[in-house]
C-alpha cells in the first residue's frame, strides 16, 4: 500500500508540473476559452472517470488535477475504511495522515480552477443584471455552539451587547440562527474533551444521563435563542451533533461521542427530538427547522466535541420517522417546523459519492425540505456545479428542493499558508488566525459561489464567537489585528480573549469577515430574489451577487480580490435609476459610505470597486433622480467595549 500511494502522489505532481497557470499579479491568468459545460453528475466514482475523460476531449468546466485530486480523496478514504481520519496518522496505521497532507499541499502548489470566460475589457462592456430571478433568498446565519458556555461567565452587559452585535439592525443582523441541541448529560461516562479551551465544547442535553428531562439545562445556550427569537430572526434551526448519553441510542455507551446510531434506537431518538421540539415551541421558540443529524460521516471518536455517525443506510428512515412524527404532533409550533439533511461534512468525496444511497428515496418520499450540506473540502467551482446538478437530478422529476449550505470555516486564507490566488478551490484545514480582508475575501467568494452556482438559499458560517485566538489582546496590542499561522483557527466572526477568567477582558474582537459578512445578512434579506450578474462582463479576479429586495430595492455587491481598484460600468435596470447607498468594506475601512456616482441618462453609474474589497450598491428604479434619499443605517455606535481586527 505504501509504494501505491506514494507511486500516485509521483503522478499527481507530474500532472500539476505540466497544468500549472501563469500567474500575474498574484491572480492566475484565465485561459483563452473556456467551454461551459459540466458532466451530468452521477453521484458515485463513475462521475470523476466521466469527468476525466470530458476534460481530455477539452469539454469540460474542470481540469485534470482537480478530478484525480477528488477521487484520489474518495479512493483513499474507502480503501482505509476510516471517516475522515485520513487528516492524521501514518500509513502504517489505518489512517494516512501526513501523506495525505503531502497531497494537498502538492495540489495547492499548483492551483488550478473553473472560469467562467470574463471580459479582457470590461470597461468597454456595461454590467447588466439578468431579467430571469434566481432562488428567493432565505437566510444568512451562524450557530450559537459552544460560545455560549463561555458567555455565561460575561459581566450581563456585555452579555446583551453581543445579542445586539448578532441581531440587531444596527450590527450584523443575522436571519439565521442554529441552536446547537446538545447531548451532554450530567453524569456521562465519556465527557468532551476541549484541548485547552476554557470551557467545554459539550453542551447540555435537556435529557440527563438517566432518561429524566430537565428543561433548565443549557442555560447559556437559551439564553441567545430565546435573543434570537426576540430580535424576529426569521429562520432558527435546532441541529444534533449526537443522541443524548442517556438515550443510549449509539454505540457509545453514556457519551455523547464516539458512537453510530443503532437501527433499533431510531423511534427512540426521533421521540426525543420531538419531545424538545414540542417543548420549546410551545415556550415561544419559532422552530423553522429540524436538523437531526451533523457530520454524520464521522463519529467524533476523539470527543473533542459531540458527534454520532448515521450511515447512510439509515439515513432516510430518521428523516421519514422525524417527518411521521411532526405530522402527528399536537403542537401547532412543531409541526410547522421543516426538516433538512444531511449535513455531510465534504462535496466532492462524499455528497457526490454518498447522496445516491439515501438522497432519492428521501426526495421522494418527501421527508426532507431543504438538502444541507457543509463544505470543508473547499470545492471548485466545477465541483460545485456538479453538485447543484446532482441534486437536482435526485429529485426523480419533482421540484428540486432548496439547498442550505450550513457550515464552513477554519480554512487557510489566501495570505496565510496558501498562495495567493482568485478563487476557492482545493485548502486544507489548518490552524491559523487571520482577521484580516484575506479570509474575508475567501469568505465572500466562498457565498457568491453557493448563491450562483448551487443557487443556494441560506449561507451560514459555523460559530459567530470564539475564543480560539492564539493570544491574549488585552496583554499584546497587535494580537487581535494580526495573522498568525499555525496557531488559532479562522472559526469565528467576533472573537473574545481566550484568558478572559484571567484578565477580565471582556471585549469583543470583530474580524473582516464580520463586515463582510454583514453585506450579505444586512443588505440581502429574507425574501430578496436573486438575479444573475454575468462574469463575462466583470474583471478578472471579481465576482458579483445581486438581488431585489421585498421593499423593491435593490442590492449589488461586487467582491474584488485584486490588489488593485477596478473601474466598472454598470446598467441599473428600467429607468429613473436613483443610488440609495454605497458601502464599502476593504483593509482600511470596516463599513464606509462612498460618494454616489452620477446617473447617466440611459441609467448607467460607473463604479470603483476597490482594491482587496467588498462594495454594494444600492439603488431603485422608480421616480425621479432628485428624490433619492438614502437609506439610514445605524452607524457602529451602540455597542460599548467593541474592537475591530485587521484595520
Amino acid at each position: 500500500m505504501n509504494a501505491i500511494f506514494c507511486l500516485f502522489l509521483a503522478v499527481i505532481r507530474a500532472v500539476n508540473t505540466q497544468t500549472t497557470l501563469l500567474v500575474a499579479n498574484g491572480l492566475p491568468s484565465p485561459p483563452a476559452s473556456v467551454v461551459p459545460f459540466a458532466p451530468q453528475p452521477l453521484g458515485n466514482a463513475a462521475l470523476w472517470q466521466q469527468a476525466i475523460a470530458l476534460d481530455a476531449a477539452e469539454n469540460i468546466t474542470g481540469n485534470h488535477v482537480n478530478q484525480y485530486f477528488y477521487s484520489s480523496v474518495a479512493w483513499w478514504q474507502s480503501l482505509e475504511n476510516s471517516s475522515n481520519s485520513y487528516l492524521s496518522g501514518s500509513l502504517g496505521s489505518t489512517d494516512t495522515g501526513p501523506y495525505m497532507s503531502q497531497l494537498l499541499q502538492a495540489i495547492q502548489n499548483y492551483p488550478t480552477r473553473y472560469d467562467q470566460e470574463q471580459a479582457s475589457d470590461p470597461n468597454q462592456i456595461s454590467i447588466v443584471i439578468t431579467q430571469a430571478p434566481e432562488q428567493t433568498i432565505k437566510s444568512f446565519g451562524a450557530s450559537g455552539a459552544w460560545w455560549p458556555n463561555d458567555l455565561f461567565y460575561f459581566p450581563s452587559e456585555q452579555q446583551q451587547n453581543l445579542s445586539q452585535l448578532l441581531f440587531s439592525k444596527q450590527w450584523l443582523c443575522l436571519s439565521g440562527y442554529r441552536y446547537n441541541m446538545g447531548a451532554t448529560g450530567d453524569h456521562d461516562n465519556v465527557t468532551v474533551r476541549t484541548g485547552g479551551v476554557p470551557v467545554s465544547r459539550g453542551v447540555e442535553s435537556f435529557m440527563n444521563t438517566d432518561g429524566t428531562y430537565d428543561w433548565t439545562r443549557d442555560g447559556p445556550g437559551m439564553y441567545y435563542l430565546r435573543a434570537a427569537e426576540a430580535a424576529n430572526v426569521s429562520s432558527i434551526t435546532f441541529f444534533v451533533n449526537a443522541a443524548p448519553s442517556g438515550l443510549n441510542a449509539t454505540t457509545a455507551f453514556l457519551a455523547p461521542c464516539g458512537g453510530t446510531l443503532k437501527t433499533t434506537e431510531i423511534q427512540a431518538f426521533v421521540k426525543y427530538i420531538e419531545t424538545v421540539l414540542v417543548y420549546w415551541a410551545d415556550q415561544g421558540i419559532t422552530i423553522d427547522y429540524i436538523s437531526p443529524m451533523n457530520e454524520p460521516d464521522d463519529s467524533f471518536s476523539s470527543c473533542g466535541q459531540e458527534g454520532m455517525a448515521v450511515p447512510q443506510s439509515i439515513r432516510t428512515a430518521v428523516f421519514q420517522q422525524i417527518r411521521a412524527a411532526l405530522i402527528a404532533s399536537n403542537s401547532t409550533g412543531a409541526k410547522a417546523a421543516k426538516i433538512m439533511g444531511d449535513e455531510t461534512s465534504q462535496i466532492a468525496s462524499q455528497a457526490l459519492m454518498h447522496y445516491g444511497n439515501w438522497l432519492p428515496e428521501t426526495l421522494t418520499g418527501q421527508y426532507i425540505d431543504a438538502v444541507a450540506v457543509h463544505m470543508y473540502d473547499w470545492p471548485d467551482d466545477a465541483t460545485l456545479l456538479n453538485y447543484g446538478q446532482l441534486v437536482r437530478n435526485s429529485s426523480a422529476g419533482g421540484s428540486p428542493p432548496p439547498v442550505k449550505m450550513t457550515e464552513i470555516s477554519s480554512f487557510q486564507s489566501a495570505s496565510g499558508m496558501r498562495s495567493e490566488w482568485g478563487w476557492t478551490g482545493p485548502s486544507i484545514m489548518s490552524a491559523q488566525y487571520d482577521p484580516t480582508m484575506s479570509s474575508a475575501l475567501d469568505l465572500a467568494r466562498m457565498i457568491w459561489q453557493w448563491l450562483t452556482l448551487v443557487n443556494a438559499e441560506s449561507f451560514d458560517w459555523w460559530t459567530a464567537v470564539s475564543t480560539m485566538i492564539p493570544c491574549s489582546p488585552s496583554t499584546t496590542t497587535s494580537c487581535a489585528t494580526t495573522i498568525n499561522n499555525g496557531n488559532g483557527w479562522n472559526d469565528a466572526l467576533i472573537y473574545i480573549d481566550p484568558d478572559y477568567q484571567t484578565t477580565k477582558d471582556y471585549n469583543f474582537y470583530l474580524t473582516k469577515r464580520f463586515w463582510v459578512f454583514r453585506h450579505f445578512t444586512r443588505l440581502h434579506r429574507p425574501g430578496s430574489v436573486r438575479y444573475d450578474i454575468s462574469n463575462e462582463v466583470l474583471p478578472y479576479g471579481t465576482v458579483a451577487v445581486a438581488s431585489l429586495g421585498t421593499n423593491n430595492v435593490w442590492q449589488a455587491t461586487f467582491i474584488n480580490r485584486n490588489s488593485t481598484a477596478q473601474i466598472v460600468t454598470m446598467n441599473l435596470p428600467g429607468t429613473g435609476g436613483r443610488i440609495q447607498r454605497l458601502i464599502v468594506t476593504t483593509d482600511d475601512v470596516d463599513w464606509g459610505n462612498v460618494e454616489w456616482p452620477r446617473v447617466a441618462s440611459n441609467n448607467d453609474i460607473s463604479l470603483k470597486l476597490p482594491g482587496r474589497g467588498v462594495l454594494t450598491v444600492q439603488f431603485s428604479v422608480s421616480g425621479p433622480l432628485a428624490e433619492r434619499q438614502a437609506v439610514t443605517d445605524g452607524g457602529q455606535s451602540g455597542v460599548p467595549s467593541t474592537s475591530t481586527a485587521g484595520t
